[in-house]
């Protein structure tokens, strides 16, 4: 199961990754719609300057006041013009022109000469007639508007609207995909005699988008990522260590009082036997001429079994637990987890799995936190020691019991055989090689010094159940 540090630098990787990618994908349509615009705004002036080179035309030609049509004006014209398909004069209803098989409706010309302006009728072939009221005409044919090299590559579709009538000068692209983005632009030459609307369209698919940008921007953030989490897995084990040389140093103490108390408890009746034979001999001492150094050797001897209590009692005094009177409301989610945070890791790499579940969350124990740090460490050691070998699975629980608190370290291991249970929390006494069996003893100690208990069983279908009983504490006092 991903741990909830790491779901969080998940969680804010993809949203960097997504914003990042949001962020240069608007930049780069924004620039592509910038840039389409530009586009259609210069096909707007080529057009409008081709507009306005017809109108050019018709009124030199009406001002020249010529009576007949050089012959090689179209060809001169359409150097220039390759849009012009035909020149020509109407004279008393008869029409002059080149090519002659081309002509405008004579009803054009009326229609010019009634409303005194240049008139633009279409032809079959989409082209159309600009019919002047002085009578000459031209015919353009709007697809040869634009050269090819004057077309922009950013735009996909070109037309001219006029009454009904649609001229496509650029097709590159029919139709658009359903997730492309559709650009369009509409605006009117400003021209009157050609009143044409244009319309220019594109689409931005998905290969538009800036994919190289998007690749490195992932990379970095990747690499940035790997380097976080690289600093947080150091810092971690660093803070890890710090916790184990703390519980290290504080289980060396526990264990030096352990040791304290042991020897206290051995050494105090035979010190006692000393002074008392001392004394016993001091009243029995008959002989005069003995009696002086006699006397004053056992004495000295006395004084020194007496110094010797009187400094181990003081160490004792010295090295005592904390009363109960020190202990204070406790979360167990903060002191577990901080357990698993020192051992999960290392008991993975053993195949052991090391598991937490507060069955009372809204519950708390009354202890002292150092030495309740110290039993619970102690046990999992304990069941770690058991399931070396084969390995398997260690689960810690908490939950209130009355006036009470239980934790419960359960292992899945070989258990412990019925003959030495009972002998399980007598000082230095081990079956293990290493180690000088003063943890469970300590442990017993501590929960009583904290108004506790600890029990130690086997369980029915294996494995051994440790439970710790502690006073219970209300969640906020």
């Amino acid at each position: 199961m991903m741990s909830l540090d790491r779901r969080y630098a998940l969680i804010a990787w993809l949203l960097l990754s997504l914003a990042g990618c949001l962020w240069l994908g608007w930049r780069q349509f924004g620039a592509l719609e910038q840039r389409f615009r530009q586009e259609s705004f210069i096909t707007l002036r080529l057009l409008s300057q081709k507009a306005s080179q017809h109108d050019a035309v018709l009124a030199t030609l009406a001002a020249s006041e010529q009576s007949h049509l050089p012959t090689d004006m179209l060809k001169r014209l359409q150097t220039a013009m390759p849009q012009l398909s035909a020149i020509g004069y109407w004279r008393q209803q008869q029409w002059h022109g080149d090519p002659s098989g081309l002509r405008p409706p004579l009803a054009l010309l009326w229609q010019a000469q009634q409303q005194r302006q240049t008139i633009l009728g279409f032809d079959a072939a989409q082209r159309y007639w600009l019919q002047s009221p002085d009578g000459w005409a031209l015919l353009i044919d709007p697809q040869r508007m634009l050269a090819k090299a004057e077309l922009p590559e950013p735009l996909e579709n070109i037309s001219l609207q006029l009454r009904g009538h649609r001229i496509e000068l650029l097709q590159r692209k029919v139709g658009a995909a359903a997730n492309d983005w559709d650009l369009s632009l509409e605006r009117k030459l400003p021209s009157v005699s050609q009143p044409f609307r244009l319309s220019s369209r594109t689409a931005l698919s998905w290969d538009s988008l800036p994919w190289l940008e998007i690749l490195l921007w992932n990379a970095l953030l990747a690499a940035i990522a790997v380097g976080l989490y690289a600093w947080h897995r150091q810092r971690a084990s660093q803070q890890r260590q710090q916790q184990q040389d703390r519980l290290a140093a504080q289980a060396r103490l526990n264990t030096l009082n352990e040791m304290m108390a042991g020897l206290a408890q051995e050494l105090n009746p035979p010190l006692t036997a000393i002074i008392a034979n001392t004394r016993q001999l001091e009243r029995a001492l008959d002989e005069p001429s003995q009696r002086g150094a006699v006397r004053d050797t056992l004495l000295a001897t006395g004084a020194q079994a007496r110094r010797a209590a009187a400094l181990i009692s003081r160490l004792s005094r010295l090295l005592a637990h904390p009363k109960a009177t020190e202990t204070t409301p406790l979360d167990p989610d903060a002191l577990v987890n901080s357990l698993l945070f020192l051992r999960q890791a290392e008991l993975a790499d053993q195949n052991i799995t090391l598991e937490w579940h507060n069955l009372s969350p809204e519950e708390w124990p009354r202890a002292e936190r150092t030495a309740l740090e110290q039993i619970l460490h102690n046990l999992v050691q304990n069941a770690c020691d058991a399931l070396e070998e084969q390995g398997g699975r260690i689960v810690i629980s908490g939950e209130s019991d009355g006036h009470n608190y239980r934790f419960k370290v359960v292992d899945n291991g070989p258990g412990i055989d019925e003959a030495i249970l009972p002998k399980i929390f007598l000082p230095f006494f081990t079956t293990r090689a290493r180690g000088m069996g003063l943890g469970l003893p300590l442990c017993e100690t501590l929960a009583r010094a904290q108004g506790g208990m600890l029990h130690v069983q086997n369980a029915a279908n294996g494995g051994v159940i440790a439970q710790l009983i502690l006073p219970w504490a209300k969640r906020d006092a």
